[in-house]
């Protein structure tokens, strides 16, 4: 069989079998598998054998009643959760699983507004939660257009707060071991929502809309000095050389159609002549940008 016990942090839970014959005359193992997942010997007892404890975990804090088997675990804490087995040689193997929780503490409330939206935050010092419920005014509040639950429903958003938001809202926190719940006022003077009569703090993004402005200004930056580096580069991808004609021609390398200009060389300059899609002859090609080498159709 397998059961489960629940206990405080702090406490001495009880572990009890619940076996119904004396234990006596019989010998009695107590094993202990925690969060390491080591299978661990915590308690020996035999008759006409002094009782042994030889984990030191569990040492001096363990209380067996010889007659019922039952192991009270003094002082648990949260490390002491896990799985217990009581063995009783020639009867019974028998499993109990402890959970440790701690009280929670009394819940407090931190509300944070933006604009007409007020974000309310319950929770508590010591403690873990396992339910979270608000109430307006006796009623449960759920997810809706106007009220929004996150964070395991820690935290209550209300939307475009109005005059139909005040009144007494109640946060209840709850864990197997203990509920603690608390209640306040909302009330909402013009566009300004307040708790308890005081006005909520501004989030961060109204309260200091400097971080997010600077670093759109970088981004901005970031963007200009990328777009000049592409552009330069694909301004100069471009090499010299000489078509089949003989004359002098510019390949561009991101035209996809391999368009080449052609020029005529004279003693007068250049003259510029109908685009083609003849092949240039790159094999004297140089790049406009460097190199000390010219192509052999420049004149010397």
């Amino acid at each position: 069989g397998q059961e489960e016990v629940l206990a405080v942090s702090g406490s001495s839970p009880l572990l009890d079998p619940g076996i119904g014959v004396p234990l006596d005359k019989y010998h009695v193992i107590w094993e202990f598998i925690g969060s390491d997942a080591n299978l661990v010997t915590i308690l020996d007892c035999a008759p006409d054998f002094p009782k042994q404890e030889p984990n030191e975990q569990f040492r001096s804090r363990l209380h067996f009643n010889v007659s019922t088997g039952a192991l009270t675990v003094i002082n648990a804490t949260s490390r002491d959760e896990g799985i217990f087995i009581i063995i009783v040689i020639g009867i019974l193997r028998s499993r109990i699983i402890l959970k440790i929780f701690e009280l929670l503490s009394e819940p407090s409330i931190n509300s944070t507004c933006m604009n007409t939206t007020i974000t309310l935050t319950c929770q508590v010092r010591t403690g873990k939660a396992s339910s979270v419920l608000w109430w307006k005014d006796g009623t449960i509040i759920t997810n809706g257009q106007h009220y929004q639950l996150m964070q395991n429903n820690s935290t209550l958003i209300i939307y475009k707060t109005n005059q139909s938001d005040p009144g007494i809202f109640t946060c209840t926190m709850e864990n197997p071991v203990s509920k603690k719940s608390y209640s306040f006022s909302l009330s909402v003077n013009g566009d300004s929502p307040s708790v308890n009569g005081e006005e909520c703090e501004p989030s961060e993004l109204v309260h200091n809309g400097r971080p997010i402005v600077i670093m759109l200004v970088m981004m901005m930056m970031f963007l200009i000095v990328a777009f000049f580096i592409v552009y330069q580069k694909c301004r100069w991808t471009m090499v010299v050389g000489k078509d089949h004609n003989g004359l002098s021609c510019v390949h561009h390398s991101l035209n996809p159609v391999m368009t080449h200009i052609k020029f005529a060389a004279s003693k007068h300059g250049t003259r510029k002549l109908r685009p083609s899609v003849s092949s240039c002859k790159t094999s004297d090609a140089l790049p406009l940008w460097g190199g000390n080498r010219k192509p052999n159709w420049v004149s010397r």
